[in-house]
């Protein structure tokens, strides 16, 4: 599969925001979000101010400088609280649920997203929140449920029109799938929101899939998922293959994450990719690559603060 083909005109359902289908560099990015962090506090109009810092928080978050996006999201509540406007509240959560998400903080996410959910207001606003709930459970292993819980919001999304929201968990629902012991049918579904999310332009989220894609070949290759003797048999022509194409395609899918210019070199995205490059080399008992791609994994997620994600890698360099 290659990486980042033309992309055809992006369709209406994705709106005209630069964090989608037209990021800006982050030299224009940055001149105007302080033009409109101003100009939302010139106004008194609560929609202008929570959306404006909606936008600037979601475009971080894209960057993957989780810091940024963080305070953006903690400016949302204020707002929200500030103004008695319950909207600016619920996108906060949402946002700080998704922080959580990308740290592996998947407890952490649920409780974002029932509090988000508690405040919705809008059908939007809502089928964030379930979103996000939806992907937390099934990352916690409370795979049924959460996955019942993102196919009857995304049905429910697809019924209003809310396209976008599907995005946001295509990738868990395959993830989901492999962790149900159908690995064959979980990678041929990240393969196809690849390839979905590429023709449509949405290249961060394409990226995003991808480093499920990596996490999903280091798992089988490294052996950490137990499967039951029959689902093992079953699985069997696919294990075979997996490590056949590991080292080829999980090499293949990290570049195309390192290129892709949306992502800030010193962001999460890079980060993730790093850790997974390590956590691939330190399967192979190839020790010097290991330690090079872990500590630069180390040094860019340690500044988000303390996550399940950082103490991944520190784990994964004691025991190297």
């Amino acid at each position: 599969m290659k990486c980042h083909r033309n992309h055809r005109k992006p369709s209406n359902q994705w709106g005209s925001s630069p964090a989608y289908v037209a990021p800006k560099p982050l030299d224009q990015f940055e001149k105007l979000k302080k033009e409109a962090i101003k100009a939302a506090s010139d106004t008194t109009d609560a929609y202008i101010q929570s959306w404006t810092r909606w936008a600037i928080g979601w475009e971080e978050f894209h960057r993957g400088r989780i810091t940024n996006a963080r305070v953006s999201a903690h400016e949302l509540i204020q707002v929200g609280r500030r103004l008695g406007d319950p909207r600016a509240t619920g996108q906060g959560l949402a946002l700080v649920t998704w922080i959580a998400l990308m740290s592996d903080s998947y407890a952490e996410a649920r409780e974002y997203s029932e509090q988000s959910l508690a405040v919705a207001v809008t059908p939007l606003d809502r089928s964030y929140a379930l979103s996000g709930m939806g992907n937390a459970l099934v990352l916690l292993r409370r795979i049924e449920e959460g996955l019942k819980l993102i196919e009857d919001n995304n049905r429910r999304n697809v019924d209003g029109g809310l396209l976008y929201v599907l995005a946001g968990s295509e990738g868990v629902m395959a993830v989901g799938r492999v962790l149900q012991g159908n690995i064959g049918e979980g990678i041929r579904l990240l393969e196809e929101a690849i390839s979905r999310r590429e023709k449509e332009g949405y290249r961060v989220a394409a990226d995003w899939y991808r480093l499920f894609l990596v996490e999903v070949y280091i798992q089988i290759m490294s052996g950490n998922e137990k499967l039951a003797p029959l689902p093992l048999l079953r699985n069997m022509p696919v294990i075979l293959k997996v490590m056949i194409i590991a080292a080829s395609r999980i090499s293949a899918e990290t570049e195309c994450v390192f290129k892709n210019p949306h992502f800030h070199p010193d962001g999460h995205f890079i980060g993730r990719g790093h850790m997974l490059l390590g956590l691939f080399y330190k399967a192979k008992k190839k020790r010097p690559p290991a330690v090079e791609h872990l500590t630069e994994a180390k040094r860019i997620l340690s500044q988000f603060g303390q996550s399940p994600i950082l103490a991944r890698v520190e784990t994964a360099l004691a025991e190297l």
